[in-house]
């Protein structure tokens, strides 16, 4: 398979991966917030919109998406700023929220499925073509913007559209230090891990008693959100400041 052609199917089975989430979560839950969405129940559209993404890995026999460990096993402490910040959410959540075992536990799944399926969707699927397809910037640039388009669609469940492009800008800037950490540690599971800790800690942190948000100006939200995610995508592109740092051994 050539690269483009492998590029456009790249493109189509994320599109498709994103209508199996988005129209999945609303056909199971119906309208209303995230934060609902994700403590009331556990939401089935993830995993199966993930399912759908290793079959087609496998039918087309793409090998490089970076279901393997680091590597090198050092490569992990890339991630330490994540750390910092997930540390501060739960933080922030256990001395302002009164959690709820149950819905911590809700919480726990939904986004640990979240961040499989959408680091294997565009730090997997679409990065493993795009790499080979385009020069490094262009490829950088596509993979992340695409990450920050797909969460307006948020707006089918919310009905929100201001929110969701705020939820899509800080995506588009998380996704430059969540590209640049699968990169460097030539691996998907690391940035798994601390894209479902990140998402983890924001919900727990951002509702009052695992509720509904406190209502926010959308343009307060908006630079507030930008604020909070731009260091990550300012350490994405430090991470990649070198032409060697770009290398990728993922064949």
């Amino acid at each position: 398979m050539s690269s483009g052609r492998r590029l456009v199917i790249a493109v189509v089975v994320v599109a498709i991966w994103a209508a199996i989430t988005v129209w999945g979560g609303y056909f199971q839950s119906g309208r209303g917030s995230l934060a609902t969405l994700v403590t009331e129940r556990v939401v089935l559209a993830t995993p199966i919109a993930a399912v759908f993404l290793l079959v087609v890995g496998r039918l087309f026999r793409w090998n490089d998406l970076g279901l393997n460990g680091p590597r090198p096993r050092s490569s992990v402490w890339l991630l330490w700023p994540l750390a910092v910040y997930v540390a501060a959410f739960l933080a922030l959540a256990a001395f302002t929220h009164d959690p709820v075992a149950r819905v911590v536990a809700i919480v726990a799944i939904n986004t640990a499925f979240v961040g499989f399926s959408e680091e294997l969707a565009f730090r997997g699927v679409l990065w493993g073509a795009a790499r080979k397809a385009m020069s490094f910037w262009p490829g950088v640039l596509l993979v992340s913007g695409l990450f920050g388009s797909v969460h307006v669609l948020n707006a089918v469940i919310t009905g929100q559209l201001a929110e969701a492009g705020v939820q899509a800008l800080n995506a588009f800037l998380s996704g430059f230090g969540y590209l640049a950490l699968r990169i460097r540690t030539r691996s998907l599971v690391p940035i798994m891990v601390g894209h479902w800790l990140w998402d983890l800690g924001v919900f727990l942190s951002s509702s009052p008693a695992a509720g509904e948000a406190v209502p926010v100006a959308s343009a307060t939200k908006l630079l507030a959100g930008a604020a909070l995610v731009a260091p990550i995508a300012l350490y994405g592109l430090w991470l990649l400041r070198k032409p060697q740092f770009r290398v990728s051994t993922d064949d």
